[in-house]
């Protein structure tokens, strides 16, 4: 959840001493960025068990990643013009991407999985979703003592019907924003990149519908 605070009765002193110490970030800092939901997950951490519904079997493989810097997922400026990067904890916004949405597919009942590859079996899924990240990013500005922080993300993803070999495309594009964020921390960045980014898997899912063993649109 992001922390909000409304900030009262901070002296001039005080005020000038907590822009020193958390409002100045150099450049070249660097600060991973898990894109992986916490949405759905107990206190323990593990996730929520969530009975499969009858259907397809799904498998969800790494997005192609089509932007220009493929490790940095956004950024966090101060009032100085200091600069720390996001940049994906695993290397990899392709693979966070498809495990994420895996994980989301799976939380809604699906049968779905993450695999980085697809293996020619004879058992194998009867739907393998994969996609393009054209946008992902989040960006953190901070003011005085507070900080506003937007996601925006833009995805292609696509279905394949093992049975007919036939498949569908959908792009969405999502953004979100919290503002007069207060003592902010990485965490806040990535709970809302992870919203925005399960948008787009929700528009995904909502248009969708299964016939038999393939997935077509409404």
């Amino acid at each position: 959840m992001i922390r909000q605070h409304v900030v009262r009765g901070l002296s001039a002193p005080v005020a000038v001493g907590l822009l020193l110490l958390f409002g100045c970030s150099g450049k070249g800092d660097i600060i991973p960025m898990n894109l992986t939901s916490k949405v759905g997950k107990d206190v323990g951490g593990s996730v929520q068990a969530v009975k499969a519904m009858p259907g397809p079997r799904v498998t969800v493989i790494p997005f192609e990643d089509a932007r220009a810097d493929r490790a940095k997922v956004g950024s966090r400026t101060s009032m100085w013009g200091g600069e720390t990067d996001f940049n994906v904890s695993s290397g990899s916004a392709g693979e966070e991407t498809a495990q994420a949405f895996a994980d989301y597919l799976k939380r809604k009942g699906w049968q779905a999985q993450y695999a980085k590859a697809i293996q020619a079996v004879e058992n194998g899924p009867d739907i393998v979703l994969s996609g393009k990240i054209l946008e992902l990013a989040v960006d953190a500005k901070r003011g005085f003592l507070l900080t506003d922080i937007e996601a925006k993300t833009k995805l292609v993803i696509q279905a394949k019907n093992r049975e007919d070999e036939s498949s569908i495309v959908r792009t969405d594009a999502h953004s979100g924003n919290h503002d007069n964020v207060f003592w902010f921390d990485p965490q806040d960045g990535e709970d809302i990149l992870a919203e925005v980014l399960e948008k787009n898997f929700e528009r995904f899912v909502v248009n969708t519908r299964f016939e038999d063993r393939s997935i077509r649109f409404r």
